[in-house]
């Protein structure tokens, strides 16, 4: 044999680089306007090395002549890194200001030098079973499908009917609010499927909406419900009785310029904020709500996204998921991480060497040991779980027909709404200890 010809280097992944380099809260304190400014220099680490660099520095200033701070990252070997704007602007009134910006990885932008590769050259199903011996991962998670615990709901429109479920929530409560699409309403239920609650909106004349297309819900600790509707660009807020508070957006004529263009995923932080990821305008808006009326105290904008589709956060961590969808001019489909000061630290799905390749992720949601975990669909539909440490893998690889959204109550449980089932499943993705 020639082992001439045969390279020998070690390389990682573009998705194994690791991006927790923290900084401090980049938001000083205030009650409608956030003030500072962060600015970081692009850098191209093309040329790697295997010596270690300074540690990262950082300055901070309002002024204009405090811009241009350099923070620099150690070298990787096998990968480039492109240091991406992600701007966070933050309106009180009309004012909008600069405050930060966040890290992206040139895989994912598009800048990378690096010959795109096919759909077909992913080489996905070679490495998902990949498992190292020890892996304290495995110790909670099993290698197999997780197993179904229990599904209910069945189409059509009856009181515990489901037709096309799509986004989905759970309280700590263990309450489920289920969008249920095809009959335009919100259906809130216990984990057995119990109806507890059914939330309508309806037109000026008294009559029940239809066709509204709803897409993802979350409730807020203070009952707030927020629901997302592609059709009408908009997203509702309603009060824990059902009854219709807020519109913010609109496709009216009267909508306002900063308001929301075209929300699909709605989550809740540990700010007990509403997080909407708008995939017109590519950004996250964080919404801070009057409990009683719904009406904006405060509105935050974090821009720097490829057309973000759902968006996951973790009460306890703060930690936030975002997806993002690919498109024909070279754009690949992938997850975001986000630390609660809105700066990138991974990116997921974009390299087989870590785990699956997304396709068409759909419903995302991240636990308390940062595990994140995705709805995809690709050849065939099933659920990702890419482990905060280690290669990702396929939890539920079976019975899942376009399963839409994802959320995580107590006792290591997920539920995912399997849109073309027209059911609510429910899977043990974790072995919990008494």
């Amino acid at each position: 044999m020639n082992r001439g010809s045969l390279n020998y280097n070690s390389h990682l992944s573009k998705s194994a680089v690791d991006l927790t380099h923290k900084t401090r809260p980049l938001i000083s304190a205030g009650t409608n306007e956030h003030v500072g400014v962060w600015r970081v220099k692009n850098s191209n680490f093309n040329s790697m090395s295997h010596s270690a660099s300074t540690s990262p520095t950082l300055s901070r200033g309002p002024r204009s002549s405090d811009l241009g701070q350099t923070l620099s990252y150690p070298p990787y070997r096998g990968c480039n890194v492109l240091h991406q704007p992600q701007k966070k602007l933050t309106a009180a009134g009309s004012k909008q200001a600069l405050v930060a910006r966040s890290l992206s990885m040139s895989v994912i932008d598009g800048s990378s030098q690096e010959p795109k590769r096919g759909r077909g050259e992913r080489g996905e199903p070679a490495l998902v079973e990949l498992e190292e011996e020890g892996d304290p991962f495995m110790a909670v998670f099993s290698p197999r499908d997780v197993p179904l615990i229990r599904q209910f709901g069945k189409q059509g429109s009856g009181r515990a009917d489901l037709t096309l479920p799509s986004g989905i929530h759970a309280t700590p409560q263990r309450q489920l609010f289920i969008v249920d699409c095809g009959n335009a309403r919100v259906q809130v239920t216990d984990p057995r499927g119990n109806v507890l609650q059914q939330v309508t909106s309806t037109t000026s004349d008294g009559s029940a909406r239809r066709c509204r297309n709803y897409f993802d819900i979350a409730v807020n600790a203070k009952g707030l419900i927020a629901l997302s509707c592609a059709a009408e660009r908009a997203l509702l807020v309603f009060s824990r009785h059902g009854r219709l508070l807020q519109t913010f957006g609109g496709s009216g004529s009267g909508t306002a310029k900063d308001e929301l263009e075209a929300p699909r995923g709605v989550t809740v932080t540990r700010l007990d904020e509403f997080l909407v990821a708008d995939i017109r305008k590519g950004t996250l808006i964080a919404l801070k709500l009057d409990p009683k009326t719904g009406s904006r105290l405060e509105r935050t904008v974090v821009t720097g996204f490829h057309r973000p589709y759902l968006v996951a956060s973790c009460l306890s961590s703060g930690m936030i998921a975002v997806s993002e969808r690919g498109n024909e001019t070279g754009r690949v489909p992938c997850i975001k991480v986000l630390e609660p000061g809105w700066n990138t630290v991974r990116v997921l799905g974009v390299c087989a060497g870590m785990g699956p390749v997304l396709a068409c992720p759909w419903g995302i949601c991240i636990d308390t040991d940062g595990n994140v975990l995705v709805a995809d669909w690709g050849e065939q539909h099933r659920v990702l779980v890419y482990p905060a440490q280690g290669m990702g893998r396929p939890l539920v690889t079976h019975g899942l027909s376009s399963p839409r959204g994802l959320t995580l109550l107590p006792e290591g449980q997920l539920a995912v709404s399997d849109s073309m089932h027209h059911c609510i499943k429910i899977y043990q993705y974790k072995v919990t200890h008494d």
